[in-house]
């Protein structure tokens, strides 16, 4: 008889001393620039960069989302950014 596999719960959030910090899949606009000389048809072909961001949300208020994907268990937070709302384009709660 074969023990059927335990699903693993899937969690939305960590907790770093006592602050809870949900997990999202960010889309957002960047801008793309160029310092060289181009022709008048490769310069109407640029286009905004659509970027992928998976990571925790530290803070956010009416202007900025502020990000870390990584931490140490002290509270230190890496790879962080703040990403103005204005370019996002989707953002989803996702489970770790």
């Amino acid at each position: 008889m074969q023990k059927k596999e335990e699903k693993r719960k899937r969690k939305d959030n960590i907790t770093i001393n006592g602050k809870s910090y949900d997990f999202y899949k960010i889309i957002w606009l960047d801008i793309v620039g160029d310092s060289g000389i181009s022709s008048f048809e490769e310069f109407d072909k640029m286009q905004l960069a659509e970027v992928i961001t998976y990571a925790f949300i530290y803070k956010q208020n009416k202007d900025q989302i502020f990000t870390f994907a990584s931490y140490s268990k002290d509270g230190g937070f890496g790879d962080r950014n703040v990403i103005p709302v204005g370019v996002i384009k989707d953002m989803k709660k996702i489970g770790l």
